[in-house]
Protein backbone atom coordinates (compact mmCIF):
# COMPACT_ATOMS: atom_id res chain seq x y z
CA UNK A 1 0.00 0.00 0.00
CA UNK A 2 1.32 3.73 -1.18
CA UNK A 3 1.60 5.92 1.85
CA UNK A 4 0.00 9.06 1.73
CA UNK A 5 2.51 12.20 1.77
CA UNK A 6 1.02 15.30 2.95
CA UNK A 7 2.96 19.29 2.58
CA UNK A 8 2.20 20.25 5.87
CA UNK A 9 1.93 24.24 5.62
CA UNK A 10 3.69 26.86 8.37
CA UNK A 11 0.22 26.73 10.26
CA UNK A 12 -0.04 23.04 10.93
CA UNK A 13 3.86 22.67 12.31
CA UNK A 14 3.21 25.99 14.09
CA UNK A 15 -0.16 24.98 15.45
CA UNK A 16 -0.05 21.34 16.35
CA UNK A 17 0.69 21.55 19.65
CA UNK A 18 -2.36 22.95 20.84
CA UNK A 19 -4.45 20.19 20.88
CA UNK A 20 -3.43 16.79 22.03
CA UNK A 21 -4.90 14.88 19.32
CA UNK A 22 -3.96 17.49 16.47
CA UNK A 23 -0.16 16.51 18.20
CA UNK A 24 -0.34 13.29 17.98
CA UNK A 25 -2.04 12.78 14.91
CA UNK A 26 0.64 15.26 13.19
CA UNK A 27 3.52 13.43 14.74
CA UNK A 28 2.39 9.56 13.84
CA UNK A 29 2.20 11.26 10.16
CA UNK A 30 5.96 12.85 10.48
CA UNK A 31 7.25 9.53 11.94
CA UNK A 32 5.55 7.68 9.52
CA UNK A 33 6.91 9.66 6.57
CA UNK A 34 3.91 10.91 6.26
CA UNK A 35 4.48 15.08 6.31
CA UNK A 36 6.52 16.68 3.48
CA UNK A 37 7.69 20.26 2.88
CA UNK A 38 8.99 23.16 0.01
CA UNK A 39 11.09 25.12 0.26
CA UNK A 40 8.75 28.23 1.12
CA UNK A 41 7.13 26.07 4.61
CA UNK A 42 11.41 25.51 5.49
CA UNK A 43 12.01 29.44 5.07
CA UNK A 44 9.03 30.27 7.31
CA UNK A 45 9.63 27.77 9.92
CA UNK A 46 13.85 28.70 9.90
CA UNK A 47 12.50 32.09 10.10
CA UNK A 48 11.20 31.50 13.54
CA UNK A 49 14.21 30.24 15.21
CA UNK A 50 16.08 32.59 17.69
CA UNK A 51 19.33 32.07 16.90
CA UNK A 52 21.68 30.44 14.16
CA UNK A 53 22.05 26.95 16.16
CA UNK A 54 18.03 26.99 16.13
CA UNK A 55 18.05 27.52 12.28
CA UNK A 56 20.60 24.77 11.56
CA UNK A 57 18.97 22.40 13.94
CA UNK A 58 15.98 23.06 11.87
CA UNK A 59 16.85 22.60 8.84
CA UNK A 60 19.24 19.94 9.22
CA UNK A 61 15.76 18.38 10.70
CA UNK A 62 13.47 19.68 7.28
CA UNK A 63 16.17 18.56 5.29
CA UNK A 64 14.94 15.09 5.82
CA UNK A 65 11.27 15.45 4.84
CA UNK A 66 10.09 14.95 1.38
CA UNK A 67 10.39 18.20 -0.18
CA UNK A 68 7.49 19.28 -2.99
CA UNK A 69 9.92 21.57 -4.95
CA UNK A 70 8.44 25.53 -6.11
CA UNK A 71 9.60 25.17 -9.87
CA UNK A 72 8.24 26.48 -13.28
CA UNK A 73 4.91 24.74 -13.40
CA UNK A 74 4.31 25.77 -9.67
CA UNK A 75 5.00 29.44 -10.11
CA UNK A 76 2.64 29.23 -13.35
CA UNK A 77 -0.24 27.17 -11.34
CA UNK A 78 0.30 29.72 -8.52
CA UNK A 79 -0.09 32.96 -11.14
CA UNK A 80 -3.66 31.19 -12.59
CA UNK A 81 -5.01 30.71 -9.26
CA UNK A 82 -5.02 34.26 -8.61
CA UNK A 83 -6.28 34.88 -11.66
CA UNK A 84 -9.24 32.23 -10.62
CA UNK A 85 -9.45 34.29 -7.17
CA UNK A 86 -9.91 37.67 -9.30
CA UNK A 87 -12.34 36.39 -11.54
CA UNK A 88 -14.54 36.16 -8.61
CA UNK A 89 -14.86 39.75 -7.53
CA UNK A 90 -12.98 42.97 -7.15
CA UNK A 91 -9.98 42.61 -4.69
CA UNK A 92 -10.56 38.78 -4.56
CA UNK A 93 -7.26 37.93 -5.42
CA UNK A 94 -6.13 39.84 -2.60
CA UNK A 95 -7.52 37.29 0.38
CA UNK A 96 -5.13 34.90 0.31
CA UNK A 97 -1.45 36.05 1.25
CA UNK A 98 0.94 35.42 -1.77
CA UNK A 99 2.98 32.52 0.19
CA UNK A 100 -0.29 30.60 0.67
CA UNK A 101 -0.88 30.74 -2.88
CA UNK A 102 3.00 29.23 -3.81
CA UNK A 103 2.55 26.58 -1.17
CA UNK A 104 -1.09 25.65 -2.04
CA UNK A 105 0.19 25.51 -5.87
CA UNK A 106 3.32 23.51 -5.07
CA UNK A 107 0.92 20.88 -3.61
CA UNK A 108 -1.71 20.70 -6.40
CA UNK A 109 0.96 20.30 -8.68
CA UNK A 110 2.42 17.23 -6.82
CA UNK A 111 -1.13 15.97 -6.31
CA UNK A 112 -0.66 15.66 -2.50
CA UNK A 113 -3.21 16.98 0.11
CA UNK A 114 -2.24 20.25 1.84
CA UNK A 115 -2.39 20.15 6.05
CA UNK A 116 -3.38 23.24 7.36
CA UNK A 117 -4.69 25.37 10.34
CA UNK A 118 -5.51 27.91 7.92
CA UNK A 119 -8.88 29.47 5.95
CA UNK A 120 -6.74 30.73 3.43
CA UNK A 121 -6.29 27.21 1.86
CA UNK A 122 -9.64 26.58 2.19
CA UNK A 123 -10.78 29.63 0.01
CA UNK A 124 -7.93 28.29 -2.52
CA UNK A 125 -9.28 24.96 -2.28
CA UNK A 126 -12.64 26.64 -3.48
CA UNK A 127 -11.09 27.62 -7.23
CA UNK A 128 -8.96 24.78 -7.28
CA UNK A 129 -10.46 21.85 -5.91
CA UNK A 130 -7.31 20.21 -4.82
CA UNK A 131 -7.27 18.18 -1.45
CA UNK A 132 -6.87 20.40 1.96
CA UNK A 133 -7.11 19.01 5.74
CA UNK A 134 -7.43 20.85 8.46
CA UNK A 135 -5.49 19.59 11.48
CA UNK A 136 -8.26 20.77 13.60
CA UNK A 137 -11.71 22.61 12.75
CA UNK A 138 -10.56 25.81 11.59
CA UNK A 139 -11.43 28.13 15.18
CA UNK A 140 -10.79 25.94 17.30
CA UNK A 141 -7.61 26.28 18.23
Amino acid sequence: MERLIELADTSAWINRHKSEPAQADFETRLAAGGIGTCELVKLELLRSARDAREVATARHALEALHDFPIDRRVWSRTIDVLERLAARGPLHHRQVPLPDLVIAASAEVAEVPIAHYDRHFELIAEVTGQPVRAIAPLGSL
